[in-house]
């Protein structure tokens, strides 16, 4: 009896922990103060945001803010909600490099931009970081 494959390694990284509180506290607090105000008869606009930054706040404290594919190059972002919001890497035919201090993608054209990892966890995108620096000293 053969066993299935084992899945491929996928590397998660979460948002920084301050992320989700401040969202989750804000809309917390705004959607009280939104809700109070609502009883005394007075519409204000916290009655809206409040829920929506809770909306955004709660699951980012367990959805990834960013995965990345070691067997497929692909870096995938994830929206606060948990959907993939964009794709960078060999999926969309560009190369992901580490120079030492920042991420960077190289377009096909040669145009080189930044991905933004300040809101990942500095101890979760380490493996990541290494990962790609493996990556590109594979391609050499």
């Amino acid at each position: 009896m053969a066993y299935p494959p084992a899945p491929p390694q996928i590397l998660k990284v979460r948002y920084k922990l301050w992320f989700p509180v401040l969202c989750t506290v804000v809309g917390g607090v705004l959607a009280l103060v939104g809700l109070l105000n609502l009883m005394v008869g007075n519409f204000t606009v916290g009655i809206v945001t409040g829920p929506v930054l809770l909306l955004v706040g709660v699951p980012s404290f367990v959805n990834p803010y960013l995965s990345y594919e070691p067997a497929t190059g692909g870096l995938y972002m994830h929206s606060p909600l948990g959907y993939r919001a964009a794709t960078y890497g060999a999926p969309k035919g560009e190369r992901l490099w580490f120079d030492g201090t920042n991420l960077l993608r190289i377009k096909a054209d040669g145009t080189q931009k930044r991905v933004n990892v300040k809101l990942s966890r500095p101890e979760e995108i380490a493996p990541v970081l290494q990962a790609v620096t493996a990556a590109q000293q594979q391609a050499r």
